[in-house]
């Protein structure tokens, strides 16, 4: 009987039926209750037969095709992806323990509350989840219940709780309150969004196997974009918009920028700062094809003239662009003074003008890409963290030794994608005093980074890698 109990309460958990808070007090730790074995054993069954299907049909898409993986292999890899988000799932609850504050569940939580609305008001549900008459009684009545559907503070464009709590509402139809069949479809998107990305840059890195795991298996981008988080809905979203953005620029069709604006408008719901990161990139891109002008040269004229039509822009429409980083800034260090987050850190206190952006970016910039150091690190996300950072200076400095002759094309894309990850780092430098949320905020830029160096490696000059991958 003993290890009967000891099993279900360990299954309960990894379903996610531990996770049920205490209703009188949300804030406690999660209590287990047993429910019935028929129920378990349909729990269990379910979430295999979803990953059975997923593995029958995953290696037949076409941009999964074309990695070169054999069909177990993409099996094998894949299903990695999805132990490492139930291990993340099982790290938030030991970690962190309230559910009521992480991002894993509370975003989840407001799905549920959104399902109870379908079943007695399906219409409701169905405005909610797609955006239709937001202003709508039944509508604000509803989501006014929601306990994570409006942000205290809003500074980008769009509230990407919203989201990531609308993806959840969906899925919700059918994972019948299994909360790992939502850790499987989250993760077959952000598989394909990595294939659609690696697809994208094929021809211009060396070796496309390498180029997929290396982003794949890199230690914050596995950890992060594997669990039902934000970040696993941006890596599906950017390889997508790359995937569409490139093509878009080198064969203009009507399909193309269709599905290029879908994505991008899916990444400024998202992040709208990698949607807008990214598309600076993308405008360099065309104005290479468009221009004649040596990318030496047109990569400081181009950045000259949007640094100023940005200044300018921002005069004429009164867009407030300093002080939304200004107020960004000072909302978070508001925020950590309440809650004194273990790996918070000392940030340079911005102020609302062009002058202090521009020589503040330096220190932004560094902060992003460089730390937490390892003498700084009083968490296990901080630590592993900080050794990512000496994996990726490895790394470049392995690329950079075994460095192939580029051509124009792979310049170009190198400079363009340099572009977006430097926009994305220093946006996440200006506002984030906290560790644990830069090392999440910077994951887009280090895709970016992973495949810049993809792209300047020759593997031909490494034989292992080449006899391991082949």
């Amino acid at each position: 009987m003993g290890f009967s109990k000891g099993f279900q309460n360990w299954f309960l958990l990894l379903t996610e039926k531990a996770f049920l808070s205490n209703p009188r007090n949300q804030t406690e730790s999660v209590i287990i209750y047993n429910i019935a074995p028929k129920k378990m054993l349909f729990d269990i069954s379910y979430l295999i037969s979803w990953w059975m299907f997923i593995l029958w049909i995953l290696p037949k898409i076409s941009i999964v095709k074309n990695l070169g993986f054999s069909a177990v292999q993409v099996q094998g890899l894949f299903s990695l992806k999805v132990v490492v988000g139930i291990g993340v799932t099982l790290f938030y609850h030991y970690y962190y323990g309230s559910r009521t504050s992480t991002d894993a569940f509370r975003f989840y939580d407001d799905a549920n509350l959104l399902f109870e609305v379908f079943k007695s008001d399906p219409i409701t549900y169905t405005k909610i989840v797609f955006g239709i008459d937001m202003q709508s009684a039944p509508v604000i009545e509803a989501t006014d219940q929601l306990n994570n559907w409006y942000k205290n503070h809003l500074h980008g464009v769009f509230n990407d709780n919203m989201t990531i709590i609308r993806f959840n509402a969906l899925v919700r139809l059918f994972s019948f309150n299994v909360y790992h069949i939502h850790t499987l479809i989250i993760n077959l998107l952000a598989f394909l969004g990595l294939a659609a990305l690696v697809n994208a840059t094929k021809s211009l890195v060396d070796n496309t196997k390498l180029s997929f795991l290396s982003i794949l298996l890199f230690p914050g981008i596995i950890f992060w974009a594997s669990a039902v988080l934000k970040e696993s809905l941006l890596i599906f979203v950017m390889g997508f918009l790359t995937y569409y953005g490139l093509r878009a620029i080198s064969s203009f069709s009507l399909k193309n920028i269709s599905f290029f604006l879908l994505f991008l408008l899916f990444g400024m719901t998202i992040k709208s700062y990698v949607a807008i990161a990214l598309s600076i990139g993308f405008g360099l891109l065309l104005a290479s094809k468009i221009t004649s002008i040596k990318t030496r040269l047109l990569a400081p004229l181009y950045l000259g003239l949007g640094a100023g039509s940005t200044v300018l822009l921002n005069a004429l429409l009164n867009l407030n662009i300093p002080e939304r980083f200004y107020q960004k800034q000072h909302d978070f260090l508001n925020e950590i003074a309440i809650s004194k987050p273990g790996s918070a850190f000392d940030l340079f206190v911005l102020e609302p003008t062009w002058v202090s952006l521009f020589k503040t970016a330096p220190n932004a910039f560094s902060n992003a890409l460089f730390r937490p150091f390892i003498w700084e690190a009083h968490s296990i996300i901080s630590l592993v963290a900080s050794f990512e950072i000496l994996l990726l200076i490895s790394l470049a400095i392995i690329a950079l030794w075994f460095k192939q002759q580029l051509n124009q094309q792979q310049t170009q894309l190198i400079v363009a994608f340099s572009i977006s990850a430097i926009v994305i780092l220093l946006i996440a430098g200006w506002v984030t005093p906290v560790f644990g949320a830069l090392v999440r905020y910077k994951i887009p830029a280090l895709i970016l980074i992973l495949i810049i160096l993809n792209i300047l490696v020759d593997t031909k000059k490494i034989p292992f890698i080449q006899k391991w991958l082949n």
